[in-house]
């Protein structure tokens, strides 16, 4: 009986550290694959963020620098004008260069104080150096201006064709000196140069100019901030949905782990009873141990075959940009600003387009009506944001015209959002009719806030957006005049403050 009592027990024994271990067993792989998974996801959100981030700033930097070059030439044009006047107006007459130099220096820190160059360095060139001032401290800096353009040599080494041979940047620059000109290096911190020539405003030859450094803290150090908050706040809910389907496979396996124990205690009192003979007991132990083995099987099996599948869809959905709610949601937003960013982006290298004198029309027949529909369902859903309603009135019948559609496309994108953007609650109507026998006349009419007496002199400016206006480049109605005007139209515009706004164009006929 002894003999029987012991080998029970030592049999309990054995299928606890058989079920105990294999159990352990498998909550250390569970957990491998959980934790092997939770950093591929991490790594993924890191890598695609850092993908975003970088083809941002590709997009945006040429656009961005062509801007800020335009913009530090037309400084320095009104500062030689500016300079120019006072010689003249003051009758101002110089025995040398060193005197002229110390008359205009001490100028350009109170003259660029305000401007968006403020943090730059405006240096003087001439054939025996480079005079630098600090235009925020006011000091005289040199050497760091001659280091400045020792940088700026690495565009002379890597296009040396372009530059005229010329051994280094400062040679390049002092012999175009009278002619008004500009350059940028995007490598390492980024440079903005521009220099323009006394002589051009003046009977004196100077060559003076300004250098911005640091330019790719103003681009790379917001975009890549955005990524990283963006990027912290979706590892953070990557972190709470893993810790819940791990809390959740522990508590499955916990349940399990009662349920054998309750199992085994039946077990072990039925195999300690000395009555049962000892084969008995083990066909017993073998039956109640593989029924056990198979309950506890489908017990595990339920729970991670659902945990499983839950990690697997979200890796593969995270993985592919997926689909769960929070993230698809995130997805839309994303898709959402990214085509408003497409659009702002694509005003400005239109812009710069213009400005270089690159943007060619392809002309060929053209239907008013199936470019406006098209327009609308490609952007309408995306532009409207205040719950306008759009009407279109257009006839079948209406006459070909000869244009760009795709540059004309870009006319009633502009021309539609900015009805969209400055009506809340209202109607848009877009109208198109004969204007004679040689033109076909287009209306975009909003019932928004219209626009001011005082901005409506000013709508066609470049970067002009109206002074109660705080979003938009100021590039739209730019673009589009050129555009229309381009095909040999013409574009105005009426309105009334807190009436609506409308804009007209006429295309010539086919």
């Amino acid at each position: 009986m002894k003999k029987n009592c012991s080998k029970s027990r030592l049999l309990k024994r054995r299928l606890l550290i058989a079920f105990i271990t294999s159990l352990l067993a498998v909550i250390g792989i569970c957990t491998a694959i959980f934790n092997v998974m939770y950093h591929q996801a991490l790594d993924s959100v890191d890598k695609h963020s850092a993908e975003l981030a970088d083809k941002t700033v590709n997009t945006v930097s040429e656009a961005y620098y062509q801007m800020n070059l335009s913009a530090a030439q037309g400084t320095m044009s009104l500062f030689g004008r500016n300079i120019g006047t006072e010689i003249y107006a003051y009758d101002e007459h110089f025995r040398d260069q060193e005197e002229l130099i110390t008359y205009v220096a001490p100028c350009a820190q109170p003259y660029l104080r305000d401007t968006c160059h403020s943090s730059g360095i405006f240096f003087i060139l001439t054939k025996d150096g480079i005079h630098g001032i600090d235009l925020e401290s006011d000091e005289s800096c040199d050497q760091l201006a001659e280091e400045l353009f020792e940088n700026l040599d690495q565009t002379v080494r890597k296009e040396p064709k372009f530059y005229g041979y010329y051994p280094t940047f400062r040679d390049y620059v002092y012999n175009r000196r009278q002619t008004m000109g500009g350059d940028y290096l995007k490598a390492g911190k980024g440079q903005i140069i521009a220099w323009d020539n006394l002589i051009n405003y003046s009977e004196y030859d100077l060559c003076y100019g300004i250098i911005v450094n640091n330019t790719n803290n103003w681009l790379i150090a917001p975009v890549n901030e955005v990524v990283k908050t963006e990027s912290d706040s979706l590892n953070r809910k990557l972190d709470s949905m893993f810790r819940k389907y791990v809390y959740i496979m522990l508590a499955s396996i916990g349940g399990v782990l009662l349920l054998f124990t309750l199992i085994s205690l039946i077990l072990s009192k039925k195999l300690a009873d000395p009555v049962v003979s000892e084969h008995d007991m083990l066909v017993k132990v073998n039956k109640m141990k593989t029924a056990f083995l198979s309950d506890a099987s489908h017990e595990l099996k339920t729970p991670l075959a659902a945990m499983s599948g839950y990690a697997q869809n979200a890796e593969i959905e995270l993985m592919n940009d997926g689909d769960t709610a929070l993230i698809q949601e995130k997805l839309k937003r994303i898709s959402s600003e990214s085509n408003r960013m497409a659009l702002m982006v694509t005003q400005i290298l239109d812009a710069t387009r213009i400005e270089e004198g690159r943007m060619v029309l392809e002309l060929a027949p053209c239907d008013i009506e199936s470019l406006v529909r098209e327009t609308v369902e490609t952007y309408f859903a995306v532009l409207n944001k205040n719950n306008n309603r759009l009407a279109l009135r257009i006839p079948l019948e209406l006459p070909k015209v000869e244009a760009d559609s795709s540059r004309l496309q870009r006319v009633f994108v502009n021309l539609i959002s900015n009805a969209l953007k400055h009506t809340k609650n209202g109607t848009i109507l877009v109208k198109a009719e004969e204007d004679g026998k040689d033109f076909v006349k287009v209306t975009v009419k909003d019932t928004g806030s219209g626009i001011s007496e005082e901005d409506m002199p000013h709508i066609w400016e470049r970067y002009y957006k109206g002074k109660h206006s705080e979003t938009g480049t100021g590039l739209g109605l730019f673009i589009c005049k050129f555009i229309i005007e381009s095909h040999g139209g013409k574009i105005w515009a009426e309105s009334e403050p807190g009436k609506g706004t409308t804009f007209m164009f006429t295309l010539p006929l086919k």
